[in-house]
């Protein structure tokens, strides 16, 4: 799946994607995200929870920047980082396949 933004020209059919991935019984909720997040809102983007992300902001994993006292990261980033990390999982879940298909683990009949 594909994360945003999209345009508006190509919304709709990221939408109907998103939909089709999702089933006839899904609920969609569409809202706008600003280009800036506090951390509650990039945990929302993400599907993790604040703390984890504070964390991913302390260790640089997340640039960040200070509005007063609070963290603000920007979209951009939070998307960033949550394409690398889907990335990431794709190929480890290859890889364990690759190995499991290897020493006839795998069963490619499902």
């Amino acid at each position: 799946m594909t994360l945003g933004p999209f345009d508006a020209d190509a919304a709709g059919a990221a939408l109907a994607r998103t939909l089709d991935e999702l089933g006839a019984a899904a609920a969609v909720t569409i809202t706008p995200v600003p280009a800036m997040l506090t951390t509650a809102q990039a945990a929302d983007v993400l599907g993790v929870g604040r703390r984890h992300v504070s964390r991913l902001v302390d260790d640089g994993t997340l640039p960040s920047r200070f509005r007063g006292l609070h963290r603000r990261i920007r979209r951009a980033d939070v998307v960033a980082y949550a394409e690398q990390r889907a990335e990431t999982r794709t190929r480890a879940l290859d890889t364990v396949a690759d190995l499991s298909r290897r020493d006839g683990l795998y069963d490619d009949d499902f």
